[in-house]
């Protein structure tokens, strides 16, 4: 299989306030909307997520179901946790787990989305 690119869709009724989420919080840009789902990507890395309602009838049964968050975290790596913390801080975003630095080597905090996805921020120190 050659695959060219890997992305999640994630199933919900929050379609519109997850748009408005990601592009507001992260810089996702819109590259496709037909309403029921949307289709996002990162400006500057080309990473993509998309959000689709759930029970769509041009849907498969498989892709139906609206998702449960629980155990799901998106990891955003970033260059510089502390200033991403700062700026959700500055944009009153509710951080769920505060800034910490862990002994493996890493620097994070974490949020949830409109769906209650836990959102894991993270900078790997050398």
């Amino acid at each position: 299989m050659e695959l060219e690119t890997i992305f999640n869709v994630i199933t919900t009724k929050k379609v519109k306030e997850s748009v408005q989420f990601y592009t507001s919080m992260f810089n996702f840009e819109i590259v496709a909307n037909l309403d029921w789902y949307v289709h996002l990507k990162h400006e500057s890395s080309g990473m993509e997520l998309a959000f689709m309602q759930p029970n769509h009838p041009s849907q498969g049964a498989m892709f139906k179901n609206e998702l449960n968050a629980k155990g799901l975290i998106l990891s955003f790596q970033v260059k510089d946790a502390k200033k991403e913390y700062n700026l959700m801080k500055n944009k009153s975003i509710d951080i769920e787990f505060d800034l910490k630095e862990e002994e493996w080597g890493q620097i994070h905090f974490g949020m949830l989305d409109p769906n209650n996805i836990s959102i894991d921020i993270v900078q790997h120190l050398e």
